[in-house]
């Protein structure tokens, strides 16, 4: 076999004429459509008529080889009426597409093409296509491997329109790709395999009765090798019942997780075997009944057999042989004529078969060959997912296209990834002919502006329900972590004005200045926050600044009076947050007085009053017991536009004080690093607080988070490590006494830094709790989940300001509106389910 594969090998895979190793006798192609005939298409079909355009492919010359990208390979045509063309957006990797070629299976010559799972835009159908039309965004597996037309491993693929679901709204095309194989393999186990009648689902929509459709379809239609399982399998009366023990070895994978679920809503009792200590929370989550450990497969045994008083009847293996034959154990019943057990393998089975087991293979080309059952399995597929009553896997995105599939699937081999699916973007383009056209860039549907622009950055924000996204400005010395890690981070007016500049042209709406007055925490040089502001100001163009604003130091009526004047600089692009001060010696050591913590917060609501009605009275009076003012006209006014009656004042604090005074007067409140059930009872007492104040609905939220985003979580796990074993112990350790006259100084300790503990003072704002730490995969998901509890900004800090910027914008944020144009971030409960576990209970790296 050639080390390089000729450019006529390459079209000879695609070439109509040559006989295939699944010819039919007559010479025809079997496992289109089971018509067995090349079919005419639509007449209006332009692209039939347009010169051949080549294509990317990733090809595999031998056995135990590597990928290789050809650029030549032909766009593979449709031989069949109800087949389709589809273009790859993201393709789905599975286990099979590194064993196939270092153990030497499933590949039936060389030169071949592999892949699996993929998610795309039709582009071309059949003239008897039904289901679905030009445009749609879909998603399947590619159960019919002798057909390298349907591979995944190419930037066009042909599929049938009944092996194909469309993606609803809410989930992204990297979630679309992760799911086909899982779940047709889980689908057709548990349907056909075990005779599973979904028709009997308790709740969620209704499903088919596979084991009888496809014993009720024509037998020219079933492929030879898998008749007897179709028809001489399960019988009737050995069906599973509702209250039915089912066992799932290797309930981690991606098939195990579907089959959990599968067999929850027909009201089957699931004993999940995994790894509890990685995968037990989730699996419970997904409704298991029972968790069982595999690290004693011994002990597993006789655990499931106690509990099912040794009548298991129904299993399903997605490991292997080894795995297998223990279930076949926790199966195994005496031999005398009452029920056999059912034991189906994934991937293997025992070689030594015991006569009162039955052992099933799952009959994957049903899927295909028969369109009956695809049809009715994808339609399930979609009514489920857009009930949301299907939780798809967790993805891992791994970057590069089809180039980057070789070093995705080492990461496979080296089983790094563990119950989660890795996905490969491919980056979409259109050829020279034009005749694919899909209107999606950089993630972002119909975005067409140059990355990196103003214009790019006004269409990305362009939605008025999106997240809004804003950033700490470093204009101290030291970082955003009190850690001698080293940080690409400057504090410097040129460093920040690119970083302002960097930011807006990336999607980020807002910055926030920091206030000062002395060092702190190991920022030994401050820039004052208010005139910092106004110089970024004038090197951006969208960027709002918040300026912090310290009541003590600071006179209302001269900070109603800078920001004002800088408001109308900048054509309304000024905020403030209305800083009440937890750092005694700053205040002491510039000779103001040093208040206690709610009194601190109640001169802080009447300063917050005086700039609100400075900015908004002709003639502002005020009689309070630190401010009075007596008919004081400021001239001119902030600028006023739509929504924005006077510059947006933040305030934070998680304090009852701190609450009370967002309700009272603030537009925003921000909050620190929280749990889940913090997050949601802080906003939920600021919403009833405010109501009280009658000001129901104009108190919007923030949160404040710092963000590791790296290929893998594993390595975004190892910089916070980092960050937090090189902590300024010194420096973090007066963080800590200082804040005491914060959170911890109240009657009830629920303020700010009340509970944080030295690894959360290492970012001084409990950015680490906000769980912004992993794959940008990660990271999006669990910032929609933020935006559905009612958060309306986003605040982030980075350890490299000179890289993460820009690493943010492009892997993250660009994600999180894409997700949110398919509806994500509206539901919470769904948010909750998909991703709420991760903020109930410290990670155990972030314990270690």
């Amino acid at each position: 076999m050639p080390s390089i594969v000729q450019e006529r090998d390459v079209h000879l895979l695609f070439d109509s004429k040559q006989p295939r190793k699944d010819a039919t006798p007559n010479g025809t192609n079997a496992g289109t459509n089971g018509s067995g005939h090349r079919d005419d298409f639509h007449d209006d079909d332009a692209f039939h008529h347009l010169p051949k355009p080549q294509q990317n492919i990733l090809l595999l010359h031998g056995p135990r080889q590597k990928y290789s990208l050809h650029t030549t390979g032909q766009i593979p045509e449709l031989r069949a009426s109800r087949e389709i063309l589809v273009q790859v957006v993201a393709i789905g990797l599975n286990p099979v597409d590194w064993k196939g070629p270092d153990y030497n299976f499933g590949l039936p010559n060389f030169p071949w093409i592999n892949g699996r799972d993929f998610a795309g835009i039709v582009v071309k159908t059949g003239k008897d296509t039904q289901r679905v039309k030009a445009g749609d965004v879909v998603f399947g597996p590619s159960t019919d491997y002798r057909d390298v037309r349907k591979a995944a491993y190419q930037e066009y693929l042909v599929t049938n329109d009944f092996n194909v679901a469309r993606l609803p709204s809410h989930l992204s095309v990297n979630a679309g790709a992760a799911l086909g194989v899982a779940f047709i393999s889980a689908l057709l186990a548990l349907g056909i395999s075990l005779g599973l009648n979904f028709a009997n689902v308790k709740e969620g929509p209704v499903g088919p009765d596979l084991w009888t459709v496809a014993r009720e379809s024509s037998r020219e239609l079933i492929p030879d090798d898998v008749q007897d399982e179709v028809y001489e399998g399960i019988t009737e009366e050995e069906r599973p019942l509702s209250g039915d023990w089912f066992a799932i070895w290797g309930a981690s994978s991606n098939t195990g997780r579907a089959a959990l679920q599968l067999a929850k809503s027909s009201g089957l009792k699931v004993i999940a075997v995994a790894d509890v200590v990685r995968h037990g929370s989730s699996l419970l989550d997904l409704g298991a009944d029972l968790l069982v450990d595999r690290q004693d497969p011994s002990r597993a045994v006789e655990i499931i057999r106690s509990v099912t008083k040794g009548r298991l009847k129904f299993a399903l293996d997605t490991v292997g042989q080894e795995t297998a034959s223990y279930l076949q154990e926790a199966l195994q019943r005496a031999n005398d004529g009452g029920d056999r057990a059912h034991l189906v393998g994934l991937t293997g089975l025992p070689q030594m078969k015991l006569p009162t087991i039955k052992y099933h293979s799952i009959p994957i080309k049903i899927f295909h060959h028969a369109p009956v059952v695809g049809e009715r399995a994808v339609s399930w597929l979609e009514e489920l997912l857009v009930a949301k009553t299907l939780s798809p896997p967790e993805v891992v995105i791994a970057q590069g296209g089809l180039e980057g599939i070789n070093q995705a699937l080492d990461r496979l081999r080296d089983g790094s990834i563990s119950g989660k699916r890795l996905v490969v973007p491919i980056e979409l383009s259109v050829h020279k002919t034009e005749v694919v056209s899909n209107g999606i860039t950089n993630g972002v549907g119909n975005l067409t502006a140059p990355i990196g622009s103003i214009e790019y950055a006004d269409k990305l924000n362009s939605e008025p329900s999106r997240i809004k996204f804003a950033y700490w400005v470093p204009n101290v010395s030291g970082g955003l972590v009190i850690s001698k890690i080293k940080q690409r981070t400057k504090w410097d007016l040129d460093s920040n004005a690119g970083y302002a500049q960097t930011a807006e042209r990336y999607g980020f709406e807002y910055a926030l200045t920091q206030i000062r007055f002395m060092a702190g925490y190991g920022a030994d040089n401050q820039h004052e926050s208010v005139s910092f502001s106004q110089a970024i100001l004038h090197h951006t163009e969208r960027l709002i600044v918040m300026a912090a604003l310290l009541p003590g130091p600071w006179n209302p009526a001269v900070a109603a009076k800078q920001i004002a004047s800088i408001d109308n600089y900048s054509k309304g692009r000024i905020a403030v947050n209305v800083v009440s001060g937890w750092f005694k010696q700053e205040f002491t050591s510039i000779g103001q007085w040093w208040l206690d913590h709610a009194e601190r917060y109640r001169r802080s609501r009447e300063f917050i009053a005086c700039l609100r009605g400075i900015w908004t009275e002709d003639q502002f009076t005020f009689k309070g017991d630190f401010y009075q003012f007596h008919d004081y006209p400021l001239k001119p006014k902030p600028v006023t536009k739509p929504g924005r009656p006077w510059p947006e004042i933040f305030q934070g604090g998680n304090s009852i004080d701190a609450r009370e005074n967002a309700a009272a007067g603030s537009d925003y409140y921000f909050m620190n690093g929280n749990t889940l059930d913090g997050f949601q009872t802080q906003i939920a007492d600021v919403k009833e607080r405010a109501k009280q104040h009658g000001r129901e609905g104009q108190v919007k939220f923030a949160v404040n988070g710092f963000v590791i985003a790296r290929e893998t979580e594993e390595e975004a796990i190892r910089v916070l490590q980092e960050i937090q074993g090189k902590a300024n112990k010194e420096a973090v350790e007066a963080f800590g006494e200082a804040v005491k006259n914060a959170g911890a100084s109240t009657a009830n300790k629920t303020g700010m830094w009340a509970n944080s503990r030295f690894d959360d003072l290492v970012q001084y704002n409990d950015g680490f709790k906000t769980k912004l730490i992993g794959t940008p995969e990660q990271i999006v998901d669990r910032i929609l989940l933020i935006k559905s509890l009612g958060v309306e900004i986003l605040l982030v800090a980075f350890l490299h300001y000179d890289d993460d910027i820009r690493h943010f914008g492009k892997e993250v944020l660009s994600r999180v509106r894409e997700l949110e144009a398919q509806g994500r971030g509206k539901d919470e409960a769904f948010e909750i389910r998909l991703t709420g576990d991760v903020y109930r209970a410290r990670s155990k790296e972030v314990e270690s």
